[in-house]
């Protein structure tokens, strides 16, 4: 047997095949995207924290709010690295530090301390997992129009129903053995989990190719390409590249205006359902639970739903009709009288939510093609979900406490989600025609939307 021979072996785990079973990237990703998106339960932990230290809610929540902002640099500056070196190495890093920053959460004794654990060290390791083991891996995997839409969708689907799987589960954990050793517990399903992870996840050989008609097949000359690190498309941009076409900045801006309005909704909601009316719903504790609950299990199940459609009508499509929808929710919430009404307007709130974050690294991919999408959706990422969810959540409670209503806020992000609609479909290239080059192109790109 050649040595082109040995190299053109394909990639196994546990005797399993991983190119004809390239479907298990997105479940990796999945379960990658499951364990970051626990952080979004941290609300659990909130009242056992005051409780001990007698903290209160403005310095409590700043620990999370690091988080999502040191989660979103990251992804930026991460997609370097797994652009360059493949996913294995930055997942890995990332993994020890997730499992670090659980099992010192378990011991501090100070707000100083928990900021730093729970704050930078997990917004550092779910950065550098989720860049490494979700979009950039799955976009390499599935380079066809049809299937990549929906595996991405798939792949960040954990994200979305993190809390809804963490938050029973650390409630339970915290009545029994107290947040130290649930914390301890935790770190302890981190490390298993996303160790089984690294072992696998890797980018397709660069001693393979993909046809439409045959998939990944192995290549002649495997044994001079096997010395490279990750295979490169010339015709794909790089972040300088990129960083010149317009397109690039309007992904961002598009993302930030659909967002923002989902961001708001996500730390308004539960007071607005709780609140008396005619400021708010006046719902139960309990039943305000479930509201956010069909908000939560939405926000997953619009990934992969908003992804399939991607792959029937083109992301461009989907993103006018995502921005749309996430508009009709706020509207509703703006009308809701009932508990039918309020769950109703945040379930599409969460389904709008899920899908905008599945489309923007969709759309990014085919205009700017797979080799450093890891890098240049991280600071599209950063652009749209970071400062949104600054922006979002505090414009929205200013807002509400200037106007006593929760109105003016959601109608706000309402019109901010129709601009980024309409704005869409006159910028956006349409199906087929997402390729970009360079900068110079934008306006030929804009002329042929």
């Amino acid at each position: 047997m050649s040595n082109s021979q040995n190299f053109a072996s394909p990639p196994r785990w546990l005797g399993v095949d991983l190119v004809k079973n390239r479907w298990i990237f997105s479940i990796l990703g999945l379960f990658t995207s499951l364990m970051g998106g626990a952080a979004y339960a941290f609300s659990v932990f909130i009242r056992p924290l005051e409780a001990e230290f007698g903290w209160v809610r403005a310095d409590t929540v700043l620990a999370f709010s690091v988080c999502m902002f040191v989660f979103g640099i990251v992804m930026g500056a991460g997609g370097y690295f797994v652009d360059k070196y493949g996913p294995k190495i930055p997942f890995a890093f990332g993994a020890v530090l997730m499992v670090a920053s659980q099992v010192l959460s378990s011991q501090i004794t100070t707000l100083t301390g928990l900021v730093l654990t729970y704050g930078v060290i997990l917004g550092i390791g779910i950065g550098l997992t989720y860049t490494s083991a979700t979009i950039a891996l799955t976009a390499r995997w599935y380079p066809e129009r049809e299937k990549r839409g929906l595996m991405i969708g798939v792949a960040v689907l954990g994200f979305g129903i993190g809390a809804l799987v963490a938050a029973p589960l650390w409630t339970s954990g915290i009545a029994a053995f107290g947040w130290r050793t649930t914390y301890l517990l935790t770190g302890g399903v981190f490390a298993v989990v996303l160790g089984v992870i690294a072992s696998i996840i890797q980018f397709p050989p660069v001693n393979y190719q993909f046809s439409a008609e045959k998939g990944w097949q192995p290549t002649a000359g495997g044994a001079v390409a096997q010395k490279q690190a990750v295979a490169v498309n010339p015709e794909d941009l790089t972040l300088v590249e990129a960083l010149k076409n317009g397109l690039f900045w309007f992904t961002g801006i598009s993302f930030f205006l659909t967002i923002f309005g989902g961001l708001m909704a996500v730390s308004q909601l539960a007071a607005f359902a709780g609140a008396a009316p005619p400021v708010g719903i006046g719902l139960a504790p309990a039943i305000a639970a479930t509201v956010i609950q069909a908000m939560s299990v939405n926000n997953g199940l619009g990934r992969p739903a908003w992804g399939w459609v991607s792959g029937k009508l083109g992301p461009k499509n989907a993103l006018i009709g995502v921005a749309l929808f996430m508009a009709l929710s706020l509207y509703i919430l703006t009308i809701s009288e009932s508990r039918a009404m309020i769950t109703l307007g945040a379930a599409l709130v969460g389904f709008s939510f899920g899908g905008a974050l599945a489309l923007n690294p969709i759309i990014a991919t085919f205009m700017f093609g797979p080799s450093y999408i890891a890098r240049i959706y991280g600071w599209i990422f950063f652009m749209g979900f970071g400062w949104g969810g600054y922006f979002g959540p505090r414009v929205g409670g200013m807002l509400f406490t200037s106007t006593g209503s929760y109105d003016t806020p959601f109608l706000l992000a309402a019109g901010l989600a129709v601009t980024s609609a309409v704005l869409s479909a006159v910028i956006f290239p349409a199906k087929g025609k997402e390729k970009q080059r360079r900068s110079q192109e934008f306006a030929k790109a804009v002329s042929s939307a």
